[in-house]
């Protein structure tokens, strides 16, 4: 198995924690009422976005580590594009 094709430690239990997490806070938010509601779909929401791009952060990182720049450079061009879409979204 090459450099590439490794997991990567640490990653999987993030992934499941994160998608825990927001299964728990959109759960706990279908039974409250008012702006905890608000709060706990907020988060759960949040989490669902930034979750694949924190995930591309780091394949990206371990593709730059074990000397794969074409990889590094598809993930740092795919973070900049979803960056300036939320930038003009937010103009």
């Amino acid at each position: 198995m090459s450099d590439l094709d490794s997991p990567i430690r640490g990653l999987r239990p993030i992934l499941f924690g994160a998608t825990a997490a927001a299964l728990v806070f959109a759960f706990l938010g279908s039974f409250t009422s008012g702006t905890v509601r608000s709060t706990l779909a907020g988060l759960s929401v949040a989490i669902v976005i930034a979750v694949p791009l924190l995930r591309v952060v780091v394949v990206g990182g371990h593709w730059w580590r074990v000397g794969d720049r074409r990889f590094a450079a598809i993930a740092a061009a795919l973070l900049a594009v979803v960056g300036s879409g939320a930038l003009i979204a937010l103009l």
